[in-house]
């Protein structure tokens, strides 16, 4: 896992979603990302994936610091919304029965 893993707890996470008020899509996918961390049938890599980015969520200075405005929490929601997509791409196929 990435150094952003060290960053994660359940503490900071809550912390940081009650920082993000008003910021509905950023809320939305953070909090998508935290059920599939959460839920017993994710795989681990995926579990893996879910703690970095929440890390890299949590972290002040990432690669657009959160205080710069407009952009920064463009990276992060980029992140999230790059892992659900990932994720979405590797669900295994559904057969119509």
């Amino acid at each position: 896992m990435s150094d952003y893993s060290r960053a994660y707890s359940e503490g900071a996470f809550k912390a940081k979603l009650s920082a993000l008020s008003g910021l509905d899509k950023l809320v939305a996918a953070a909090r998508q990302v935290h059920a599939l961390l959460r839920d017993p049938q994710t795989p681990i890599w995926v579990k893996g994936l879910c703690v970095a980015v929440l890390g890299y969520l949590i972290l002040p200075t990432d690669a657009v610091a959160d205080f710069v405005p407009v952009l920064g929490y463009g990276d992060d929601l980029a992140a999230l919304t790059a892992l659900i997509a990932a994720v979405a791409a590797n669900m295994p196929k559904t057969r119509a029965e």
